[in-house]
């Protein structure tokens, strides 16, 4: 046993048929994912990477036991936590990603012109490597010479940028191990740091369901540093709950107020102006999370 709230293991049933499991400590559900074939195993210096393909969700991405994305629904949490940062601010130049080593999120950027530069950056260089092997070939982006790859621990590259980025995306781990520190207040006055004056960051903030704790401390300890913070949702069925939270906070730059004629959806598979919208009406539940959140902010 150890301090995370899931454990996921491979095990073969009576007949032989790979499943990975994972049982979510706090709500007591065990989710079973079937495997036709696992693809890729390593231990690389920093975490347990694999790839399966499932009956399900195709093929997964899977870190230290958790999926992480698949083939079938990646588009959802890709497009969720990319366009609307992007379309909130009127005129960003530059974006940086932190975490999103499968270079999803950076392909929905890839879609504004307006961009100039796109930086990715992923502490584990071998995901990156695996998931160029099987899952994002490097022809997906490599002719975009916008976007970089930055193989570097997400905190110490946020120190070392100080006013340089219009958008932040914070697509960070659950909070265990070393991914502990993109949880603390210090690293969320990093962040407001990072940006230029009229800045966005959009951080993804854990199921409503059972990370309460992570998305009241989100909206905590953002409302302590930025005059506008907005928490999102998207239905995401890879995930135990199926419904996930993305908190946006913006120096200047209210969502619910974007110009949405400047949302690239020709081609995505979940995200409209319509859903843009929507996004930001929250359930009476999770409108109670956050509300409770920003009041122990003050």
């Amino acid at each position: 046993m150890t301090d995370r709230d899931s454990l996921t293991c491979y095990r073969k049933d009576d007949r032989g048929i790979l499943w990975l499991w994972n049982y979510v400590e706090k709500i007591r559900v065990k989710t079973g994912y079937k495997i036709s074939t696992l693809l890729h195993y390593e231990q690389s210096p920093f975490q347990e990477i694999s790839i399966v393909e499932t009956k399900g969700f195709g093929r997964m991405l899977v870190l230290d036991g958790t999926p992480q994305v698949s083939t079938k629904d990646g588009f959802i949490y890709n497009e969720m936590i990319s366009h609307i940062p992007i379309v909130t601010h009127p005129d960003p130049k530059k974006v940086a990603m932190i975490g999103g080593g499968d270079c999803g999120p950076a392909r929905e950027a890839m879609k504004y012109a307006g961009l100039e530069q796109i930086d990715v950056v992923e502490i584990d260089q071998r995901v990156t490597e695996v998931c160029r092997l099987w899952l994002t070939p490097a022809s997906y982006y490599e002719h975009d010479q916008r976007v970089r790859m930055v193989h570097r621990d997400g905190l110490e590259w946020v120190q070392a940028h100080k006013g340089s980025y219009d958008i932040l995306i914070i697509d960070r781990p659950d909070p265990y191990g070393p991914a502990k520190k993109l949880y603390k207040p210090e690293f969320y006055q990093h962040v407001y740091d990072c940006l230029t004056d009229d800045g966005v960051v959009v951080i993804q903030s854990g199921s409503p369901f059972y990370n309460t704790s992570t998305l009241k401390g989100t909206v905590n300890n953002l409302r302590a540093l930025f005059p506008i913070v907005r928490t999102y949702l998207a239905a995401i069925p890879l995930f135990p709950s199926g419904i996930w939270s993305f908190t946006l906070a913006s120096k200047k730059w209210d969502p619910v107020q974007a110009d949405l004629s400047r949302l690239q959806h020709t081609d995505t598979q979940y995200l409209d102006p319509e859903v843009f919208r929507s996004a930001f009406v929250l359930p009476k539940y999770v409108r109670t999370i956050v509300d409770e959140g920003a009041t122990e902010g003050r």
